[in-house]
């Protein structure tokens, strides 16, 4: 699943598409089949309402909260919030041509095709289709944004982090789960967490009340620096993550832990089952 840097990235990349205009939205077959049956596959909204209310409508400001997309679309008369998550497998694509899109599952699990006023399309491809998209008048309206925690980049996030990593919600939880959870630091997912921690030498198991302040900032400190390092790097692509012009990123090159059988200094690391995800670390290089 494509994690902070990566969906900074793809916001970055789309960067060329602000100011044009949405002139048509086509869904796919997909979508329109897990309506039928109820199960609103990608597109969270009514069909023809959510095709209605963003066709015809100016791309004013693309942000980014946590692992969310959001597009501030606009005309004469209103506004709207296009809030995207890119799932598992998610990706946009910016092309002149349908064709131009040269992976073949990307070009085949197309899902939205956004026509622009410049000739151009925005083309949302999910191949395994957990991807989600919905429209909110604000964004204040997202139950997730409002429990969101700041992001790492904020002045007071660090603080707003120490302040719940020492509320009673997550004193006995492991610290790995704690620091997965947006409502105390956004963007972290499995690779994020096991990376930081491992560079932190403090095992994902530990519970939280068991970690000093002065582990727990220097923790901080850690993701903080593992993204940035994945923005340098292009993002992780384990499986299907590709940028908007279909690149692949390179930070899997430099993972310590993630899916690797023994850590830089040549320890056999251990798996574990944490929050879902298997969870990889070194019971000599983190305690």
């Amino acid at each position: 699943m494509p994690e902070l840097p990566e969906v900074e990235l793809v916001k970055r990349e789309l960067t060329p598409v602000i100011n044009l205009k949405i002139t048509d939205v086509e869904l796919s077959q997909y979508i329109y089949n897990g309506h039928k049956t109820n199960k609103r596959t990608i597109v969270k909204d009514n069909l023809d309402a959510f095709k209605t209310l963003v066709a015809g409508k100016t791309i004013m400001h693309i942000g980014r909260r946590g692992k969310y997309l959001y597009f501030l679309l606009g005309d004469e008369y209103e506004t709207t919030h296009l809030v995207s998550h890119l799932g598992m497998s998610g990706a946009y694509f910016i092309v002149s041509d349908f064709e131009d899109i040269k992976e073949h599952n990307f070009k085949k699990h197309w899902q939205v095709i956004f026509s622009l006023d410049n000739g151009q399309k925005l083309i949302y491809s999910d191949i395994r289709r957990f991807g989600e998209m919905h429209t909110h008048e604000s964004l204040h309206d997202f139950p997730p944004f409002a429990r969101m925690a700041p992001e790492y980049t904020d002045e007071f996030s660090l603080d707003h982090y120490m302040t719940m990593m020492r509320a009673k919600k997550y004193e006995n939880k492991p610290v790995k789960a704690a620091i997965m959870d947006g409502e105390v630091i956004p963007g972290v997912g499995n690779i994020y967490a096991v990376e930081s921690l491992y560079l932190s030498h403090i095992l994902p198991t530990r519970k939280v009340k068991n970690i000093s302040d002065k582990r727990l900032r220097e923790l901080f400190d850690r993701i903080t620096e593992v993204f940035e390092l994945s923005l340098s790097r292009g993002g992780s692509t384990i499986s299907d993550y590709r940028s908007v012009t279909g690149g692949r990123g390179e930070m899997q090159n430099s993972f310590n832990v993630y899916q690797r059988k023994t850590c830089p200094l040549g320890h056999p690391l251990k798996t574990k089952v944490i929050n879902t995800r298997n969870t990889f670390y070194c019971t000599t290089c983190q305690r």
